[in-house]
């Protein structure tokens, strides 16, 4: 069919119209009907055309509008900002030292939970009681709460305020005097590593020109040594950060912090190597809570908090106290060291375990407890009554609660009263003077009176081993294992009883009992 006679049903669409080769013979009606179909395919496609074209154009307005701020440049303002500062002084930034550990000899905590379940489980109290919850023990850390970071000193608040509490409490400027040339005599004999010893025989500061018949038989142990050595130093408000010996405490305490031994249970303050006691562990524990409480350091808090841990777990399941090795039955004596220990975690807001402190109670109620708690034996009540353990038995009955009139209590300051200080005893003097101290009133002033003078009279004076006290007030156990440094921190402490613990009865006090629940 030629295309010249084509129905216009049948002319191909526009499109196809446009591709359709030129002919050699032209049609100018072909060529109209082409036109027209290219013009009205176009006006039937407009629309379209112009509503997606409108559609794009907003899309990218709106892009445009949301891309601008990213376009913005603040640099100008940035630099003017920094340039209103002015010159940035110099600021002190706290670096906390790392602590020292193995980690080849540490176990998971979930371990330390474990076995202190098991040890609180087997103690002795009331099936009534709560079990503790595992966590309740913390961790190798101590807590890192607002509270820790509150120079409040608690308890220890005293020996900021030295001359007060010394003027009302019964001190003396001879017995300030007296703790002065003890602190010295002791500063004096520290070895060049930092640390002290119970016999100064190969001391290089003194090379036995302390005469001491007994300084070969002195107990061993450096860093308890060191710890007894401190307590005075701090009990008078001397740290590592202040004070005139500031030097000689800091050494020290660098020395214990750097020679502990690191266990799953937590932190032995013993040589490595050695076997721990107990009765070292509470010691020198007792000193790295003092000086982390009246510091807030955070390096001795880590530390105090893992030595903490290992006194919960190392105590006795059944019976509740401490003695010389880890969970064996307790006597009084250990019980005292490891639970002064406690209460000095407590100072320094460390977590210490109600039923911890629930065992201890049970210990002094049920096992040494005589009299119902007035009179205390050494390893169980079977012993007797003893006179130099009875007031490590009423200190702790004190912190744990008991109230000033309760009659247990006065039943046994009247017997510890009636005795009265025993000078060749120094270490039943130490727990007694602070006794008498909390209790107060007309037994205090007349233990106060009698204890104070004569240490003051009995201290050396003049020569090598002036400031000091000789092993007599010792008597043959603490004077010979512990020798003239132990019976010099102890009459040293005794004189600074009166500030070293604020008392518990007074009318207002900061000094809270021991949570039991």
């Amino acid at each position: 069919m030629n295309e010249k006679n084509t129905p216009i049903n049948e002319i191909p669409i526009a499109e196809e119209i446009e591709n359709l080769p030129v002919s050699e013979d032209y049609d100018p009606a072909l060529e109209n009907i082409r036109r027209k179909f290219s013009i009205r395919q176009f006006l039937r496609d407009a629309p379209g055309i112009m509503f997606s074209f409108i559609i794009h154009g907003i899309v990218l307005v709106i892009l445009a509008f949301y891309s601008l701020p990213a376009m913005v440049d603040f640099r100008p303002d940035l630099v003017a900002n920094l340039e209103d500062l002015g010159e940035i002084e110099d600021v002190d930034i706290f670096e906390e030292e790392p602590v020292e550990i193995n980690l080849d000899e540490t176990n998971d905590v979930t371990e330390i939970d474990t076995t202190v379940e098991t040890m609180t489980t087997e103690l002795s109290v009331p099936e009534t009681e709560p079990a503790i919850a595992t966590s309740d023990l913390g961790n190798l850390m101590a807590p890192d709460t607002l509270i820790s970071k509150i120079n409040n000193t608690g308890d220890l608040g005293g020996r900021n305020n030295r001359g007060t509490a010394v003027a009302g409490s019964g001190g003396s400027e001879a017995s300030e005097k007296s703790v002065a040339g003890g602190i010295q005599w002791i500063a004096e004999h520290q070895l060049p590593n930092g640390s002290w010893s119970y016999t100064q025989l190969r001391n290089p500061n003194c090379r036995g020109k302390c005469k001491d018949a007994t300084m070969d038989t002195a107990n061993r142990s450096y860093i308890s040594a060191t710890a007894m050595a401190l307590l005075p130093m701090l009990g008078c408000g001397i740290t590592h950060k202040e004070g005139k010996y500031k030097k000689e405490v800091k050494a020290g305490l660098d020395y214990i912090t750097g020679n502990y031994q690191m266990r799953p249970e937590g932190i032995i303050l013993a040589e490595k190597g050695s076997t721990p006691v107990m009765y070292h562990q509470g010691l020198t524990t007792i000193v790295v809570c003092e000086a982390a409480a009246m510091t807030r350091d955070k390096n001795l808090e880590k530390i105090a908090q893992g030595a903490i841990n290992y006194i919960v777990w190392a105590q006795d399941p059944v019976g509740g106290g401490w003695r010389y090795s880890p969970k064996q039955p307790g006597d009084t004596s250990g019980m005292g060291w490891n639970f002064m220990a406690l209460k000095s975690a407590q100072m320094a807001y460390l977590n210490v375990p109600p039923r911890t402190i629930r065992g201890a109670k049970h210990f002094l109620d049920n096992v040494v407890g005589i009299e119902g708690g007035a009179k205390y034996g050494y390893e169980s009540a079977k012993d007797g009554p003893k006179l130099s353990l009875t007031p490590i038995g009423l200190l702790g009955q004190m912190y744990m609660g008991w109230k000033a009139d309760r009659p247990e209590l006065i039943k046994g300051t009247d017997y510890v009263s009636n005795a009265g200080p025993q000078l060749n005893n120094i270490y039943y003097c130490y727990y007694a003077t602070q006794v008498m101290r909390h209790i107060g009133g007309e037994k205090w002033d007349k233990w106060n009176k009698q204890i104070r003078d004569e240490l003051v009279k009995r201290q050396i004076t003049e020569g090598h081993e002036k400031g000091s006290w000789s092993t007599d007030i010792g008597g043959s156990l603490v004077g010979g294992s512990g020798g003239r440094l132990t019976c010099t921190a102890f009459a040293t402490m005794i004189l600074e009883v009166y500030y070293r613990h604020l008392p518990l009865y007074r009318k207002t006090t900061t000094v809270d009992a021991f949570p039991l629940e």
